[in-house]
C-alpha cells in the first residue's frame, strides 16, 4: 500500500498530524462504518475520503490457481464486480471495478504474458465472459468449473419438476412440499430416518418427482464419485442420456450446460479447485456493504475491500 498523492488537502490552521493519519489508514480496515470512524477521530467524512483517495494497494502477482468470480458490490456505477484470488494463498489478488468482457479484456491485456503464462489451474463458473477471458489470456491453463455451480443445475432441474408437479396438488399439498423441498436437494446419504420417511411420502405423490429425485441421486453416488477425469467422462455422458431418455424438459437447460462446459466440468475431478475461498469473501463483503452502507466511489470501495480482506491473510 502506498499514498499515489500528496496529503495536502486539511484546512489552514487545521493540519492532520501523520500519527492520525496513519490511525485513520489503520482503522479504514475495520468493518464498521465511515461515519462512526469520523465521530471517533474528530475529522469530517470528506477529509476521511481524501485521505483514502491517497492510498492505492496494487494487485498481487498472478498465481499459479487462479480463481475469478463476481459478486453484486453496486459501486463504480456497475451493478457487479470481479474478485481475482490465488487458490492456493488464499488471498486477493484484485478487485475489479466490472466484470464485462471489454473491461477485463483491457486489465489482463495490461499484464504482461509472461506473468499470465505462469497461471496453470483457471477456476471460475459457468461464465461466458470468463470462459473468452481463459481462453484469450490464459489459453496454457487447465479450465476448472467449481463444482458448487454445476451442482446446482442439478437442483434447479430438480426444484422446477416439483413446481411443476405442486400445481397439481391440493393446497395443503402443496405448502407441505415447499416447506419440505430442501429435503429432496439434501443427498439421501445424509437424511435422518425421519426425513427419509418424509421424502418417501413425497415421492409416492408424484412419479415425476420420484423420476428427478432418481437421477439427482444418480448423480450424486454414480458422477460425482469417480476419481479422475477419464472415469468422470464415461459417468457423466451415461448420466446425461438417462436425464434425457427421462423426456422431463426441467433437465433441457441442465443437459445443454454440461454439454457446453463438458470439459471444463470433468478437469474438476483430476483438479479439485473451487472458490469456496472466494465465496466466503463475497459473504464477506455483504457484511462491509451492510455495515458501511455502500460506497458509490470504487476506489474506496476497493481499497476497504483489500485493506477488510487482508487482516485475514
Amino acid at each position: 500500500m502506498r499514498f499515489e498523492a500528496p496529503l495536502s488537502f486539511a484546512a489552514k490552521g487545521k493540519q492532520m498530524t501523520k500519527r492520525l493519519i496513519a490511525y485513520v489508514v489503520d482503522a479504514f480496515k475495520d468493518i464498521r462504518s465511515v461515519a462512526e470512524l469520523s465521530k471517533e477521530v474528530g475529522i469530517s467524512l470528506t477529509s476521511i475520503f481524501r485521505i483514502v483517495s491517497c492510498l492505492f494497494i496494487p494487485r498481487k502477482r498472478l498465481p499459479r490457481v487462479f480463481c475469478m468470480d463476481e459478486f453484486k458490490g453496486d459501486s463504480g456505477g456497475s451493478k457487479y464486480q470481479t474478485t481475482l484470488a490465488d487458490g492456493e494463498a488464499r488471498e486477493i489478488v484484485d478487485i475489479l471495478p466490472t466484470r464485462y468482457g471489454k473491461d477485463l479484456a483491457d486489465y489482463f491485456s495490461s499484464i504482461d504474458r509472461e506473468e499470465r503464462q505462469g497461471v496453470e489451474i483457471f477456476v471460475s463458473d459457468m461464465c461466458s465472459t470468463f470462459k473468452a477471458v481463459k481462453e484469450n489470456f490464459f489459453p496454457q491453463s487447465t479450465h476448472v468449473i467449481d463444482r458448487y455451480h454445476f451442482i446446482r443445475q442439478i437442483h434447479w432441474a430438480l426444484e422446477n419438476v416439483r413446481k411443476r408437479e405442486q400445481k397439481r396438488m391440493t393446497v395443503t399439498e402443496r405448502k407441505w412440499f415447499k416447506r419440505s423441498r430442501s429435503l429432496l436437494k439434501k443427498p439421501a446419504k445424509h437424511l435422518t430416518e425421519d426425513e427419509k420417511n418424509l421424502v418417501a411420502i413425497m415421492l409416492e405423490k408424484s412419479d415425476a418427482i420420484r423420476t428427478a429425485y432418481i437421477l439427482k441421486e444418480g448423480f450424486y453416488t454414480y458422477v460425482l464419485s469417480q476419481q479422475n477425469k477419464t472415469s468422470a467422462m464415461t459417468a457423466l455422458r451415461q448420466w446425461m442420456d438417462d436425464a434425457e431418455k427421462s423426456g422431463q424438459k426441467e433437465w433441457r437447460y441442465c443437459l445443454r450446460a454440461y454439454r457446453n462446459w463438458f470439459d471444463e466440468i470433468t478437469n474438476s475431478f483430476d483438479y479439485p479447485w473451487n472458490n469456496g475461498y472466494v465465496e466466503g469473501i463475497h459473504n464477506k463483503i455483504k457484511t462491509v456493504k451492510r455495515v458501511a452502507f455502500g460506497m458509490r466511489n470504487f476506489h474506496h470501495f476497493r481499497t476497504k475491500l483489500l485493506l477488510v480482506c487482508a487482516e485475514d491473510e
